[in-house]
């Protein structure tokens, strides 16, 4: 497939978002069914013309069957209504889900090659334990992690989304431990149809353009269909300094804080910057401490006013913030193309293939080059201020050390560029009451991850130790002394104080470009089948086989800058793996009782799963469910399961990237930047998790329309796959784990840290459990139909037990930890004569900054955001074409201060954007339509 192809392929916007659903219950689109959940519509009722009937939370196809696993149903007729951004923007604000990655939660990190992508993260157990797949089959992953990009799927396709947000391995296969996310195709439509829209905030930036065009024919007689699509999104930049929000609020050391006196630890301040280094430079050292330097590279009369300073940070002082300079939403430009066709053999065969591509690149700024003030520099350098050789002379002092931010260099600009390619084929038919499948899937992943404008940190060093020649011209140094010319060729001098420009041989020889590519294949050959082998005096028992043998193979490569850890950050490694994994699984339904004054309906459902990996043997996985329905208002469910995840590729095979970040050292009481390295581990072990869920559905008659679900989950991870980070091994071994100081690498002489290992390692135990509610209501109203839902998550607990500490991130809201314990989302909505007005109300619950420090003021307010659309639908026209507006975030609500409390502390923006509106009031408009 040619991009040129491609491209010809992008016109139009097809409606695709989410509405309310549970669960237990999932809403509908049309009529009184807009209220009745998943579980208690007849997927006869749901059938679509030319399409089997398919029960959501499990494999089985069977008419009247009622899920026992919590089921969460998005429609696509009922994405239109709230007309988001795209598909992955609303998905993501559904309470189920916490901590996804999305395009406006990046903050400047250029590790992991995730910026752009949306990748979706049910309960906050991690994106790698939630399984993305397409019409239930697989999708090649977008990063070495396994999580799938959203972006990169067909979503002008979609005609639902069902999320299974109970343990689901046994069902769907591993990785499913926080549950499955399954984008349901509408590979049978007929017709044409498309839509178009644009957004932008209030402040005139963060814009956003879509466009998807999808349309379907019948071929042979009616025996043939196919269909084909086209999407293309591009999305602005947006940075934190341009939000009046944005006021550098970092969490820091409480200044009254001592070990002994009871303070809380630390406070959450604003106006946070850097003690150790400014745009202009600053020395740090020696008797010229505080002198900072002008934009014209020589020392101002002003003294740097250092305030509180605690590490790298510095409070009440003249400190300069960077984290104002962090994007808080990259700029991503996507687009996708897919097509499908079939073509009935005889009545009861059915050939089938399609093929998709996808394609996302983003530009982002991340960090300047930071020297925390210890950038040694001679009295010798070439560039050195006259009058300050002269004091440090004067002084004794032959060396300083220079904090300078490089800012004049400009920002390392990242760029993640993701392609997807994947083809299908497959055999599916009906023999006597028995449905079988045989498909075999191919996928293509191509990753490329840069960080350009990147320090090469030893030529960066030889050019601003810059010394004369004896003819008088300046030239390269070769130490810190700067006594002796650079033998270098190559070198060109560079003047690292203030913003005195700089030659552009200087900068080409002083800066590159880190780059990695990554090749992902995925091969998976599944086939099943399913039917109603006998009856019991309840009914059909209904089963299904099958087995899969999925293989994944990935190869990076890097540059040789990178692979000796010669950038400032990147510094990617080559590497490669192979996992293989061999399946068979089954699936039950057993009526047990029926018709009975207690019970109108009891079905047991039952599912197994043994799986053989390569590299770690095999592993069995199991379901046990029970639906109990009591009466027609009444209905119990619940289930326990058995689920798994097995280590992913990067876990494994990963060959280390290298970054320097700001860390707090306990050892010596302060912070300062080393090196981090993230490595594989081949004797890595499936973690194992056990996972209940009991819930109650409530369907009145004496209220028709209306629908109540009250669910329970309880999931535990025991031998959880983790990377610790960086801060963490350093509290770990600090509280007296061996284990973990094996990890951490001091120089015996400062006794300060040179490099940290953070390797995957089956290390912890986690836990997760909450309450999921639903209410739906709908009724007609005067000439109109209204419907009301509300859609609410509760976290009781969300904990990782390391052994040494126990971090407990239910309520706690920093971007790194984030589980809110409340999240709701309120809808409404009324149409009357084709004008159709919704409001949504989205509410996250109030928290603490973090639960594992103690904080002065640890309390995080709660948000509200209300969005509202009005659709005029033209029924009276061809394709019933409508015209929508649509406003997030109304009342232009701040986000919620939540300072990270983890990771490069300097360039952090003080809001999580992962739960927070980052970006004010937004306006889209757009038209759609749908000629059949």
């Amino acid at each position: 497939m040619t991009r040129r192809a491609l491209y010809a392929f992008n016109a139009s916007l097809a409606a695709v978002a989410a509405i309310i659903s549970s669960p237990v219950l999932a809403q509908s689109a049309e009529g009184t069914d807009a209220a009745r959940p998943a579980s208690e519509v007849d997927p006869a009722e749901a059938a679509t013309d030319a399409g089997d009937i398919v029960v959501t939370g499990t494999r089985t196809n069977r008419t009247g069957y009622e899920a026992p696993t919590p089921t969460t149903v998005l429609t696509a007729e009922t994405i239109a209504l709230t007309a988001p951004a795209s598909l992955a923007d609303y998905v993501n604000q559904l309470p189920a889900l916490a901590g996804s990655t999305s395009p406006r939660n990046v903050n400047g990190t250029t590790a992991g090659g995730t910026a752009g992508a949306n990748l979706l993260n049910l309960r906050g157990l991690g994106v790698n334990r939630t399984l993305v797949m397409l019409d239930g089959r697989r999708v090649v992953a977008s990063t070495l992690t396994g999580a799938v990009d959203v972006n990169l799927l067909p979503t002008a396709m979609v005609k639902r989304v069902d999320i299974v947000t109970g343990g689901a391995s046994a069902a769907y296969g591993s990785d499913a431990v926080a549950g499955v996310v399954n984008f349901i195709l509408d590979d049978t439509y007929t017709g044409l149809k498309g839509e178009t829209s644009y957004g932008i905030t209030d402040k005139g930036d963060g814009n956003a353009f879509r466009a998807e065009l999808t349309g379907g024919l019948q071929f042979g007689g009616g025996r043939g269909h196919i269909v084909v699509s086209g999407q293309y999104n591009k999305s602005g930049r947006v940075r934190a300094q341009d939000r009046d929000w944005y006021n550098g609020s970092k969490l820091i050391v409480n200044p009254a804080f001592t070990a002994t006196n009871g303070v809380p630890q630390y406070i959450v301040a604003p106006n946070v910057g850097l003690a150790s280094a400014t745009d202009n430079g600053l020395i740090t050292s020696g008797p010229l401490r505080g002198t900072q330097f002008g934009a014209n590279g020589l020392a101002s009369a002003t003294p740097f006013n250092f305030g509180y300073t605690n590490g790298l940070q510095s409070l009440g002082g003249s400190a300069e913030d960077h984290g104002g300079r962090i994007e808080v939403a990259v700029p991503t430009e996507m687009y996708s193309f897919f097509g499908h066709a079939a073509y009935d053999l005889t009545d009861g065969i059915q050939v089938f293939a399609e093929a998709s591509y996808g394609h996302s690149v983003t530009d982002y700024l991340s960090v300047s080059y930071n020297r925390f003030g210890n950038l040694p520099i001679s009295i010798n350098n070439a560039y050195l201020d006259p009058a300050v050789r002269a004091r440090l002379a004067a002084a004794g002092q032959t060396t300083f050390n220079l904090g300078t931010s490089n800012y004049k260099f400009g920002q390392i600009r990242g760029r993640n560029e993701r392609e997807m390619e994947r083809y299908v084929g497959g055999v599916k038919g009906d023999l006597g009451g028995w449905k079988w499948d045989l498909y075999y899937t191919h996928g293509i992943s191509h990753i490329i991850s840069e960080a350009a404008n990147n320090p090469n940190i030893a030529n960066y060093n030889r050019a601003v130790n810059a010394v004369r020649t004896p003819s008088g011209a300046i030239a390269c140094g070769v130490n810190a002394d700067a006594s002796t010319a650079n033998d270098d060729a190559a070198c060109a001098p560079l003047n690292p104080f203030g913003t005195v420009a700089v030659s552009d041989a200087a900068r080409d020889y002083a800066f590159g470009t880190a780059r990695q590519v990554i090749g992902i294949k995925q091969d998976v050959v599944s086939g099943s089948i399913s039917g109603d082998p006998f009856s019991t005096w309840a009914g059909p028992v209904s089963v299904v086989v099958g087995a899969e043998y999925r293989q994944e193979t990935y190869d990076a490569t890097a540059d040789a800058v990178s692979q000796a850890n010669g950038y400032f950050t990147g510094n990617y490694k080559a590497s490669q793996g192979e996992v293989s994994v061999k399946e068979a699984f089954g699936e039950i339904i057993v009526p047990l009782l029926k018709d009975k004054s207690f019970a109108q309906d009891v079905s047991f459902n039952g599912a197994v799963r043994y799986t053989d990996y390569k590299l770690s043997g095999g592993v069995t996985t199991w379901k046990a469910g029970l639906t109990w329905e009591i009466n027609d208002e009444l209905r119990l469910r619940g289930t326990r399961s058995r689920d798994i995840r097995a280590p992913n590729l990067n876990e494994l095979f990963q060959g280390g990237q290298a970054t320097t970040l700001a860390l707090a050292d306990p050892v010596i009481n302060s912070s300062y930047a080393t090196l981090v390295l993230v490595v594989g581990n081949q004797n890595l072990q499936p973690e194992r998790a056990d996972t209940l869920s009991l819930g109650v559905g409530y369907r009145p008659q004496w209220l028709p329309g209306l629908s109540l679900s009250v669910d329970y989950y309880d999931i535990k991870i025991d031998q959880s796959i983790v990377s610790l980070a960086a801060q963490n091994l350093i509290q770990g071994c600090q509280a007296g784990d061996a284990s973990l100081c094996a990890y951490i690498t001091r120089d015996p002489a400062s006794n300060l840290i040179t490099q940290i290992l953070t390797p995957g390692i089956n290390f912890s135990r986690e836990r997760a459990t909450g309450v999921d509610f639903e209410a739906n209501y709908s009724t007609g109203l005067g000439a109109g139909q209204l419907r009301l839902a509300a859609l609410a998550n509760y976290v009781k607990r969300r904990d990782v037990d390391t052994g040494f500490t126990v971090f407990r991130y239910a309520g706690t809201m920093s971007e790194n930890t984030a589980v809110p314990k409340w999240r709701v989302n309120l809808n409404a909505n009324y149409t009357v004569n084709g004008t159709t007005l919704n409001v949504r109300e989205r509410f996250i619950g109030a928290g603490k900054y973090a639960s594992d420090k103690t904080i002065v003021d640890n309390h995080v307010k709660a948000a509200y955001y209300t969005d509202v659309t009005l659709t005029q639908r033209f029924e009276d026209i061809a394709g019933s074409p409508a015209l929508f507006f649509s406003v997030e975030n109304l009342l232009d609500q701040d986000p919620r201060v939540s300072p990270a409390v983890l990771g490069p502390v300097h360039i952090n923006v003080g809001v999580n954007g992962t739960l927070y509106d980052v970006l004010g009031r937004t306006f889209r408009v757009g038209f759609r339509f749908d000629l059949k």
